[in-house]
């Protein structure tokens, strides 16, 4: 899932090139608190299409919004955190800063001409490129597009689960539960066929029908991703995504 992006990649490497052998600051040992793809979680869940529905629609009625995300990534020997601040106003303007220790100072800027100018940090930020959106150099640690990591988009990825035969089942009221903040609706995106089995997992704030915390076990890099300190319609400038 997701959270979500990274930036100007050749340039990173090229800062990076001297000190391959040397463990990268972001490539730790991080615990997620019930990160656990036995399902379902909770003895007692509903269908959960009609929350699918109510997500992508409420998606659709923010104009512009910003959060803080971060994304835990399990690689094959080394564990991966994202973090940083990501703006978005409609119809598809956004803006991501890298501000963890993960391509720290780095950001991109999707504009209204359809492109993303983007640079790294460090000493070599003064550097932009100009990139299409779906350019890899721009994927988050997980494989996520950054032009794939707003709500809408997000939202939809469950819509399209549900259109290829998947099932969703939700919790019927909200919990707490271990490694959220705060009490949400618990959805899992499973299989008939593996009811046990759960591909993806989502705690969603019941006031904004919005993830709180995503799971994605289905990944071929198993993930985690939060949103804090989400404000929406709060009338961002155009100004913010010129770069």
């Amino acid at each position: 899932m997701s959270n979500f992006a990274s930036v100007a990649g050749v340039l990173f490497a090229i800062v990076c090139a001297g000190s391959l052998a040397l463990l990268p600051v972001w490539a730790k040992q991080y615990v997620v608190e019930n990160f656990n793809q036995a399902g379902p979680m909770l003895a007692t869940m509903k269908d959960g299409q009609a929350l699918v529905s109510a997500m992508c629609a409420d998606a659709q009625k923010l104009n512009d919004y910003s959060l803080v995300f971060e994304t835990i990534t399990f690689k094959k020997g080394e564990t991966i955190s994202e973090k940083g601040n990501l703006y978005f106003k409609k119809p598809k303007l956004m803006r991501l800063e890298e501000i963890g220790d993960y391509k720290k100072g780095s950001v991109a800027v999707l504009g209204k001409d359809g492109k993303v100018r983007a640079h790294a940090g460090g000493l070599i930020k003064f550097v932009t490129l100009t990139m299409d959106p779906s350019d890899k150099q721009l994927n988050a640690a997980n494989g996520d597009r950054m032009e794939d990591s707003d709500f809408i988009s997000l939202s939809n990825v469950l819509r399209d689960r549900l259109k290829q035969g998947q099932l969703a089942r939700v919790s019927d009221k909200p919990v707490a539960a271990p490694g959220v903040g705060q009490p949400t609706l618990v959805l899992e995106i499973f299989k008939a066929s593996e009811p046990k089995v759960v591909l993806k997992r989502v705690f969603v704030d019941p006031k904004t029908n919005l993830p709180v915390r995503w799971d994605d076990y289905d990944y071929k890099d198993p993930c985690s991703s939060t949103w804090k300190n989400v404000k929406t319609n709060i009338g961002i400038s155009d100004d913010l995504f010129k770069m």
